[in-house]
């Protein structure tokens, strides 16, 4: 994660620059956290009261992301029960942010848990979504 977080934060501003707070909270919304996780970190690293820069809001950022993750070895993935017709997944976001590779991905979870799975490419705008889902499923 440090990786990741190093890549989002390296786009606000230089290792010992003052943070701007508003470059923080657009690059948080752009990082595909979810609103209430990017507001949760922002809110956090606001409150803390400090004249940030940019190392110290890599190590405050990672904390408070790391608040978000689940314990290790804790099972993140329920399994559809309790039907007795099939279970639909619809992913919806925007292009590019990995829809298609992430569908995929959770299809091979579900197949190696015995679970019957059925992919549908619905990206208009791609003509290799299909491909992908064939190389990922």
């Amino acid at each position: 994660m440090a990786g990741w977080l190093k890549g989002i934060l390296g786009r606000i501003t230089g290792a010992h620059e003052a943070v701007d707070w508003e470059e923080v909270e657009a690059v948080l919304w752009q990082s595909d956290l979810g609103a209430p996780t990017a507001t949760a970190i922002l809110e956090s690293l606001r409150s803390k009261g400090l004249a940030l820069h940019s190392e110290n809001v890599l190590q405050a950022a990672r904390e408070e992301a790391s608040k978000f993750l689940p314990e290790k070895g804790q099972d993140l993935t329920p399994m559809p029960q309790g039907t007795d017709g099939p279970v639909v997944i619809l992913m919806v976001g925007v292009n590019g942010t990995g829809k298609t590779t992430s569908s995929a991905k959770l299809a091979a979870l579900l197949t190696s848990r015995g679970l019957s799975v059925l992919l549908c490419a619905a990206d208009t705008f791609r003509a290799a979504a299909v491909e992908q889902l064939k190389t990922w499923g």
